[in-house]
């Protein structure tokens, strides 16, 4: 029943009912179902906090960090409001980390998991699509007008896709396909029904066009890398080299415009390096704690469109993480991902050897879609948003998966002080990397 309860939550969480049926306006349906799942997993929780020692779930660890982190800040300015309000954000994203990870415990559960979730994306990818050509008619989701430079500094008018509701924004919505993307070929490749594989096979192009339409440069390289990521773990590095010598002309003709043009002084790409230049400031001056969590009032976001109120992020994550949550929040947000791409990458060969097929194939195509939504994340601020955690929930389910199942298999990973020395040098290269990009190479 709470694993049913689950599917439903992220049927809210991709579909948003209540954004698509107007007799459903108003109702606060992910809350209910995500707060029904919550009681009837509960002891499905407890079973995952106290069924093994918590130093041995460094990732989960980070998340609960994460959640200090967010609340801390406000805590020392004497912000009681917002130091409730932020926290009860963020831990509504823990619940349904951890009913991820507590739930999610079998490859069965899992292979029905990513089904549904690639069912859902594309659910509301068709409906954006249509939406798009002006087949249906949504106000929900729109289309937004952009524009972009020509030749000649002509100033040429574009339509962007977007989703709906966490979605309603097309570089995420980019990402977020990005990511899917290396989960359906995974079904493509090794499910042996044959009406899934077709389900899949339909999902890949569905996921290249609506990934052409947003129009997203950042969304584009998350797609390339994911790709690249997939080919890589499959046939290695020498073949990789062969495949993007054919693959890498044929993408950047199929992308041709917006996307394919990746300068980084002019556009939006130089806005964002300025962003980032700004909020390297910002950080600076509150080192420690950071600013603050930055998402915006209720009230202030009924106000807003989408990307009205995220144009002053600093449009990456892992930066946003430490100008808003200091060095302790920075360093845990990017160690968690650091921590669930080792993770997989000790899952699979030469390093483990499994006894179940089905998660030896499928680990190169989960290591592929967090590998895309980490790139994702380099050009936007969606640190507090569920899709993150449920890409690092996938990493931990997985690999708790794999144990079980290895004949060989590597000691787990301890949070001890070695692995936070890991965790800080991970943190501080990021910011390194973003400090030389940003100073010396835009």
């Amino acid at each position: 029943m709470a694993f049913f309860l689950f599917i439903l939550v992220n049927a809210a969480l991709f579909v948003r009912p209540a954004e698509i049926i107007p007799a459903l306006l108003g109702w606060e349906i992910y809350f209910y179902v995500i707060v029904a799942c919550l009681l009837a997993a509960g002891s499905d929780v407890l079973r995952y906090l106290t069924g093994q020692s918590l130093d041995t779930q460094p990732i989960t660890l980070c998340v609960f960090g994460l959640l200090f982190a967010v609340v801390v800040t406000p805590a020392v300015s004497g912000d009681v409001e917002e130091m409730w309000r932020t926290g009860f954000l963020f831990a509504k994203v823990i619940v349904y980390y951890l009913l991820f990870v507590s739930l999610v415990t079998t490859p069965e559960r899992l292979r029905v998991l990513l089904v549904c979730i690639l069912m859902f994306a594309s659910t509301i990818t068709v409906l954006a699509i249509l939406r798009y050509h002006d087949v249906i008619e949504l106000k929900t989701i729109e289309v937004l007008d952009d524009t972009m430079q020509g030749q000649y500094g002509t100033t040429i008018k574009i339509k962007r896709l977007q989703g709906t509701g966490i979605f309603q924004d097309p570089n995420e919505l980019c990402v977020l396909l990005s990511a899917m993307l290396p989960l359906a070929l995974s079904f493509v490749f090794t499910s042996r029904s044959f009406l899934l594989r077709a389900l899949c096979v339909a999902m890949v192009p569905l996921f290249g066009y609506a990934v052409f339409l947003t129009g997203s440069r950042g969304g584009f390289l998350a797609f390339v890398s994911g790709l690249a990521a997939l080919s890589w773990l499959r046939f290695g590095w020498r073949k990789t080299m062969l495949i993007g010598l054919v693959g890498a002309p044929a993408i950047l003709i199929l992308f041709a415009g917006r996307q394919t043009e990746l300068s980084t002084r002019s556009g939006t790409a130089q806005s964002r390096v300025e962003l980032w230049r700004e909020w390297l400031t910002t950080w600076k001056e509150n080192p420690v704690f950071g600013k603050g969590m930055s998402v915006p009032k209720h009230d202030e976001l009924k106000k807003r469109r989408s990307d009205e109120e995220l144009k002053h992020l600093a449009h990456n994550s892992y930066l946003q993480s430490f100008a808003d949550m200091g060095l302790v929040g920075g360093i845990l947000f990017c160690g968690g991902f650091f921590l669930a791409l080792w993770s997989l990458q000790r899952t699979g060969p030469p390093l483990s050897v499994l006894t179940d097929p089905e998660l030896t194939s499928l680990q190169p195509y989960v290591s592929a879609s967090l590998a895309a939504y980490c790139v994702g994340m380099l050009s936007l601020s969606i640190c507090y948003v569920v899709p993150t955690f449920m890409m690092l929930a996938l990493a931990v389910s997985f690999t708790r998966m794999a144990q079980r199942a290895a004949v060989i298999a590597p000691p787990p990973l301890r949070w001890d002080g070695a692995l936070m020395g890991r965790l800080a040098g991970a943190g501080f290269s990021v910011l390194a990397a973003i400090y030389v990009f940003v100073r010396f190479v835009a």
